[in-house]
């Protein structure tokens, strides 16, 4: 009887050892499984991050390049009659690029945003509210973008500013003209003191473009 026990607590123990053993090595290549899935998956990470460091230096590259073309474009619009061969391509690329960067910039670029109304004088008004601008870009500026330059102008030297006189195909007669308006929440509306090109766009700012009449005293029948 002795020894039948004691046979049978070996083979429960041989048993257990099996087990035992089985399970060790089961678990054994799981873990070595679970550490080459791991490397495995290292590896992928580490040439994803440097794919993406190399996208990021090229896409940084391209929004300067973009600055540097804004930059070029603006300087030649801000000198010359929209009469000029030179007028024309200028602002419609200007434009045509302007879009082309909103739609990639990333969300940390410092742009302004500002409310512009165009008011055509006959029931017909656009506003452009939180319009995107590039900060250091004036009201003339702003206007050939937003008219994606359809835009007349004359440009005088001597006092370094444009007299517009036409937007979006609507043009200046003997009787009806293009007046600048600018607006802040103590005086309300006011007719520029100064020119478009004089008239910086900064983040909240209030403008308007008018086409109407004005009285003997040169001040416009209309208002925003």
């Amino acid at each position: 009887m002795a020894t039948r026990t004691i046979y049978s607590i070996t083979l429960a123990l041989v048993a257990l050892l099996i087990i035992s053993t089985t399970a060790g090595v089961y678990y054994y290549y799981e873990y070595g499984q679970a550490t080459q899935s791991k490397n495995q998956y290292v590896g992928e990470l580490t040439t994803v991050m440097g794919q993406y460091n190399q996208l990021a230096t090229k896409y940084n590259s391209s929004l300067s390049l973009y600055n540097e073309t804004f930059s070029l474009l603006v300087g030649t619009l801000a000198v010359v009659n929209t009469s000029l061969p030179i007028y024309q391509q200028a602002s419609r690329e200007l434009s045509h690029l302007w879009s082309q960067y909103l739609s990639m910039k990333p969300a940390s670029s410092s742009l302004h945003t500002a409310d512009i109304l165009i008011n055509f004088g006959n029931g017909t008004q656009h506003w452009y509210n939180n319009t995107q601008v590039q900060p250091g870009w004036n009201m003339y500026i702003e206007t050939v973008v937003l008219s994606h330059g359809e835009l007349q102008a004359q440009w005088y030297p001597q006092y370094q500013e444009h007299f517009i006189s036409g937007i979006d195909g609507v043009s200046n007669s003997k009787s009806m003209y293009w007046f600048l308006w600018t607006y802040n929440s103590t005086a309300s509306w006011q007719v520029a003191q100064v020119g478009a090109d004089d008239l910086p766009v900064y983040n909240g700012s209030v403008f308007a473009w008018t086409f109407c009449g004005e009285t003997p005293s040169y001040a416009p029948t209309c208002s925003p």
